[in-house]
């Protein structure tokens, strides 16, 4: 408000009009300015109040985009090993599929060990041949070359220079009798470095043809070498009485979905099932989490009917768009499960008359009955195929648009080739001899389809997002900076400037309407005190005049 100066001419001049210049002037700047000054602060601390319920949605959103990624990530399948011989883990719920399997494990992966003990009076500085070391395992497509010169011809040189290969780790130990340099490969037969390779090494180390064992000679073994050779072996188990070869003992590609570790030789019983119960479990804390921001998004709208009081989010578009999408969960199909979309309701969500979600068990339960992938739309977003021989994959960062596509692939063509919905693929061959498809443009971008064989083949192959997912994406999106939320705080944050500057703007007028009535009530006063002069002169002319008389 602006200041009023004090009303002088109405306190000094007592022959001016007699009017309170200084309470006038506040009722007519006030009359002036009363309204527009209330309803742009009451807008202000409208915003104000806007602003702190929306960034307490956005902490809703968050906790609800965090609450779905963890519910999406769990695992409601349960996987088992008899024995501690086995550890059997799901890393994949989405691939899985039940598992039951007795497996035996009868040899573990090891690596080829190759050890070079030197004589005593070897040491880390002693010199090694120079010259070009190549090396060689059945895994690697090329040789894997290195170079003994002037600055690395020692047996600490040569080591380093083994240990910079890729499936190669090697080793100087002081054995405390003396020097031993042990190469290692990594576990399986494939990965064992070749007759060749180990000549090499023999040969760096100045072991000549024909060299006895053990035995220093300064011309065909001047360090005195003696080695040995611990050949590498590939893990062996019968699965259900068929014999399983691997290179590794921890290894994902016996059963989809699962990680297997071979720990020791010996029996176990493989076990791994989605029950019903842990899958009831999941769906419940999902609706919790979705229960719980349509609870705090109802609360925040409500508009105050009936003498209740308005939520802070009252008529907001923004938080009605977001409940909007909550409250329409239970009707939204979720494509790329199947030929037909999947509804929460086929799974037994259904919606009450308060509008809370629940699982109806009995409804569950059936639909387990029927179907136990079903869940999948739900929790396990995931790439399938109708031909068990096809593998779908896609660009975890920008996969393909939801749903199925018609997948043709001819091989009697020259080139053969693919066509997805009718967009044409790339066609290639991976390094194990696998057709793989590709698709770089339209819905079916970033698609990627291995072939299990080199056949004409006709089939559907998908791509689902699950509903958690979907909803985990959806908060992201929110709370993005050109989500829905962030744009709606940019918007309410330029009101509450505007209605800032509206109220300077206010204040300055006010301060100059009080200028200008002081100065025009001033100029009265003085005209009044003028005249009020002027009467009193003429009163006393005439009081003259008639004493006169």
């Amino acid at each position: 408000m602006a200041e009023i100066k004090p009303d002088i001419l109405s306190t000094v001049s007592r022959g001016g009009s007699g009017i309170e210049i200084r309470q006038l002037v506040t009722s007519l700047v006030a009359a002036e300015t009363s309204g527009e000054r209330s309803l742009n602060q009451r807008r202000l601390d409208d915003t104000n109040t806007t602003i702190s319920a929306m960034g307490q949605l956005s902490q809703q959103v968050g906790t609800f985009k965090d609450a779905m990624a963890a519910v999406a990530q769990a695992a409601s399948r349960q996987a088992s090993s008899s024995t501690n011989a086995i550890t059997f883990e799901v890393t994949n719920a989405a691939l899985a599929s039940d598992v039951s399997a007795s497996v035996s494990v009868e040899q573990l992966a090891s690596e080829q060990v190759l050890s070079f003990r030197f004589d005593a009076s070897v040491t880390p500085t002693s010199a090694v041949k120079q010259g070009a070391v190549a090396l060689n395992t059945d895994a690697w497509d090329d040789d894997r070359n290195f170079t003994i010169d002037a600055s690395n011809d020692t047996l600490s040189g040569l080591t380093k220079q083994l240990n910079a290969i890729d499936g190669v780790t090697a080793s100087l130990l002081d054995t405390g009798t003396g020097y031993a340099l042990i190469v290692k490969s990594r576990a399986g037969e494939s990965n064992a470095l070749d007759a060749d390779s180990i000549t090499a090494i023999k040969t760096a180390l100045n072991i000549a043809d024909g060299a006895a064992d053990g035995v220093t000679d300064a011309t065909n073994n001047p360090l005195g070498v003696s080695s040995t050779v611990v050949a590498a072996q590939d893990a062996l188990l019968l699965v259900d009485g068929v014999t399983v070869q691997r290179s590794e003992n921890t290894f994902e590609d016996l059963f989809p979905g699962h990680k297997v570790t071979l720990n020791a030789v010996g029996t176990s019983t493989l076990a791994s099932a989605d029950t019903s119960t842990s899958v009831q479990e999941r769906i419940n804390s999902f609706l919790t989490i979705a229960n719980d921001l349509k609870s705090y998004l109802t609360e925040a709208t409500q508009r105050g009917l009936n003498g209740a009081e308005p939520g802070p989010l009252a008529g907001d578009v923004a938080a009605q768009s977001v409940l909007s999408r909550i409250r329409n969960i239970a009707t939204q199909p979720i494509n790329g499960f199947g030929a037909e979309p999947v509804f929460l309701a086929q799974i037994g969500i259904q919606t009450e008359r308060d509008g809370t979600l629940t699982l109806n068990s009995a409804r569950f339960e059936r639909a387990m009955a029927e179907n136990p992938d079903i869940v999948d739309a739900l929790f396990s977003t995931k790439y399938s195929s109708n031909d068990p021989d096809v593998t779908v994959t896609g660009l975890s960062f920008a996969p393909p648009k939801v749903g199925s596509y018609a997948l043709v692939y001819d091989p009697s063509t020259s080139p053969a080739t693919a066509t997805l919905d009718g967009q044409a693929l790339s066609v290639t061959t991976n390094s194990a001899g696998k057709i793989v498809l590709r698709a770089s443009e339209g819905d079916a971008n970033g698609l990627q389809i291995v072939l299990g064989s080199n056949e004409s083949l006709t089939t559907t192959v998908r791509y689902g997002q699950s509903m958690a997912d979907q909803l985990k994406t959806y908060g992201e999106t929110l709370l993005g900076a050109s989500g829905i939320i962030a744009r709606r705080e940019t918007e309410l944050s330029n009101n509450l400037a505007g209605f800032e500057t509206n109220l300077e703007d206010i204040e300055t007028k006010a301060a100059a309407l009080t200028e200008r009535y002081n100065i025009r009530f001033g100029r009265m006063e003085a005209v009044i005190t003028s005249l009020n002069k002027t009467g009193e002169y003429m009163q006393s002319l005439m009081d003259a005049w008639n004493a006169d008389r």
